[in-house]
């Protein structure tokens, strides 16, 4: 049951990753990797604390969302290929900025999640 579930996740998030990549077609910067991943933590900061706080989720559903659905939707292998592409054209600013907006906004993504499900559970 857990590689099905797995298998299942994967499929849709990489179905949705692709989507979301025709969806932001800008090509000088890769704003499709930030958007996505910062979609990608907040959803596990949510899953995460919803999780911790009711402590009765299936695994077949952790194993389905987080490590299929999330693990195929946000990968930081397309931001260093991101940030690999940006350096080797030189672009070093956007290469600051790039890396700089992934983490804080994906961390800050993160503890909102975070901030909301623990208020919403309360």
């Amino acid at each position: 049951m857990g590689y099905f579930a797995i298998a299942l996740g994967a499929v849709l998030g990489a179905l949705l990753r692709h989507a979301m990549f025709n969806f932001i077609k800008i090509d000088s910067f890769p704003y499709h990797t930030i958007v996505v991943n910062i979609i990608g933590c907040f959803l596990i900061g949510i899953f995460a604390q919803y999780c911790i706080m009711k402590g009765n989720v299936p695994l077949s559903v952790k194993l389905f969302f987080i490590t299929g659905f999330l693990g195929s939707f946000t990968t930081f292998s397309a931001f260093a290929m991101d940030t690999g592409f940006l350096v080797s054209k030189g672009e070093f600013l956007k290469t600051f900025l790039y890396i700089g907006s992934s983490v804080f906004l994906g961390l800050a993504s993160y503890f909102a999640a975070t901030y909301l499900i623990r208020s919403l559970l309360k």
